[in-house]
């Protein structure tokens, strides 16, 4: 009787075993590789649990967060590792990932879970939506067309000294800012007039000093340059750097000389007279 007993005592602590490892404690981490994404890109999300259970996966749901509305995007399930690791790639694309907005990734092992959230934007190729009025400080404007995604555009400012657009921004995520530049504004091209890359310097709140990027041409017509610039979180200005900037310097002091000269010859000639009449 007594070895029954123990029998039965031997299966049920194997068959709440894996409840045990499933309590209140049990920490699940997780983290992917940016916090923004475009239609196309590869998610990675990777992570942690506490404490492992063998033979238990970790359940993925991707939820789309649209108009208060959430949809289930993406489900799956992964392999734990036996130190607690696990790692996923999802791909933004399809049927489902039709909206902008806010994803929510979340992670379900046994009776815990936990979630993070990113962002999702559909790519726009060079639509514009807004516009900006960039003031020349010596007198007029001229507009940029553009579109931000993971943040807001505050400012643009047009520096003579630097040869540059400065772009003042404000960001809540990963994201891009697509420009349509007018060439007869800001242009990069070498002496034979031949275009050359732009310098893209971005500035970040966590950085003491700015980091060149890479960037993508879009479009490249006679009256503009359009181009992608990828942004991280935490970054708050832009400056592309280019070979010349309107007005140019060049002309105005050009323009200056010529007034000069004018007037130090009209007011040799009236002097000529007035020496010629005296006499």
């Amino acid at each position: 009787m007594q070895k029954l007993f123990l029998l039965i005592m031997f299966f049920v602590i194997i068959s709440v075993s894996p409840a045990l490892g499933q309590d209140v404690g049990q920490k699940i981490t997780l983290t992917t590789d940016k916090t923004a994404y475009n239609s196309g890109d590869v998610i990675t999300l990777t992570g942690s649990v506490e404490k492992v259970v063998d033979g238990l996966d970790m359940s993925i749901q991707i939820f789309s967060e649209v108009d208060g509305n959430t949809n289930l995007v993406e489900i799956a399930q992964v392999i734990v590792t036996e130190d607690g690791q696990f790692t996923k790639t999802f791909v933004a694309r399809g049927a489902q990932w039709q909206n902008e907005g806010n994803v929510v990734i979340k992670a379900t092992y046994g009776q815990e879970s936990n979630e993070l959230s990113v962002k999702f934007f559909l790519q726009s190729g060079t639509d514009f939506s807004s516009i900006y009025e960039v003031i020349i400080p010596q007198g007029g404007t001229f507009d940029i067309n553009y579109t931000m995604k993971g943040g807001i555009l505050k400012s643009v400012e047009l520096n003579e000294n630097d040869l540059s657009l400065d772009i003042g921004i404000e960001t809540d995520s990963d994201g891009s800012l697509n420009i349509e530049i007018p060439r007869n504004s800001l242009d990069s091209v070498d002496e034979n007039g031949f275009d050359n890359d732009f310098i893209i310097l971005i500035y970040n709140s966590g950085n003491e000093y700015p980091a060149q990027t890479d960037y993508q041409e879009l479009e490249k017509t006679d009256q503009i340059r359009s181009i992608y610039v990828p942004i991280k979180n935490g970054d708050n200005k832009i400056q592309i750097i280019g070979t010349h900037v309107v007005p140019e310097f060049g002309t105005i002091a050009a323009i200056i000389l010529a007034v000069a000269i004018t007037s130090i010859i009209v007011l040799s000639a009236k002097t000529k007279l007035h020496i010629f009449t005296k006499f």
